[in-house]
């Protein structure tokens, strides 16, 4: 029985003492991206299409109302679907960089992770979320602890509570310095981020301005992805062959119940929003 409850998830790279700093990161994450950055916007200007075409589709579908909502809701779906494909694929070019894995390569191996994706998203979403409720730093320490489910799921092949378990597990005992990497990545894109969209809002307008947007994230959410998961393999190196063991019934029912708390807080916040605002 205990043979069957635990899986074993081992390293096969060699082991390192203590994780990279700062300035190796992101040596090793401008190399990696400057290597893929063709198969990286490959996989990413697909949904970039369908956003543009959602963005302009209003302008020019006012005189029929019933077309302009069909289509809306068809262009709408597209976003979201190619949005999705587009962020599995993304972790497959990466993960599998060595050996240099095309753009048809990696939608085609993401396709199948799509909803083991948006279903870890969720979980991680919602646990956070309750988490936050809970006086806040609950919600910081969750944020960190379930900051990689998703590239467990792509290199691992764990899904749902086990991803996020695994995650937490590679996190345990450096928290405060993936927190300080991550917090890093999230400073070094708002910037560019604002230096670049800012002012375009002012002197082109929202609607240009959201175009943009569009493209900056074009190339900015490889590089943020690419550094990110090399935190993740770092982790890896970093424990070594650890064995991973499910967590236990109780452990998975407490923080479905935090989750549950998170997704009661926001209905109740829509709720609130639709009275009284």
């Amino acid at each position: 029985m205990n043979n069957q409850n635990q899986q074993q998830i081992s390293s096969t790279q060699p082991q390192i003492l203590a994780l990279p700093g700062m300035g190796d990161l992101l040596k090793r994450t401008f190399s990696v991206y400057k290597a893929r950055l063709g198969t990286f916007l490959g996989i990413m200007v697909f949904p970039l299409i369908c956003s543009v075409f959602f963005l302009i589709l209003p302008a020019n579908l006012k005189k029929n109302l019933l077309l302009g909502i069909s289509l809306f809701i068809i262009f709408w779906l597209a976003v979201m679907v190619t949005s999705l494909w587009s962020s599995v694929s993304l972790l497959y070019a990466i993960k599998e960089r060595e050996e240099k894995i095309g753009i048809v390569e990696s939608f085609r191996k993401g396709w199948h992770k799509i909803i083991s994706f948006v279903w870890i998203s969720i979980l991680a979403g919602f646990i956070t979320l309750g988490g936050f409720l809970l006086f806040i730093i609950p919600g910081i320490i969750f944020a960190i602890w379930f900051a990689f489910p998703i590239y467990v799921l792509v290199s691992e092949d764990l899904r749902g509570m086990n991803a996020l378990f695994r995650s937490k597990q590679l996190v345990s005992g450096k928290w405060g310095s993936v927190a300080l990497r991550l917090f890093t990545i999230g400073v070094i894109a708002l910037v560019i981020y604002s230096v670049i969209f800012f002012p375009l809002s002012f002197f082109v307008g929202k609607k240009a301005a959201d175009i943009g947007d569009s493209i900056i994230s074009l190339f900015l959410t490889p590089f943020s992805v690419t550094f990110t998961f090399l935190i993740y393999e770092d982790l890896k190196k970093f424990k070594g062959e650890v064995s991973f063991e499910p967590p236990k019934r109780g452990t998975k029912i407490k923080f479905i119940l935090i989750g549950i708390i998170g997704m009661i807080g926001i209905f109740g916040i829509l709720l609130i929003r639709q009275f009284y605002f």
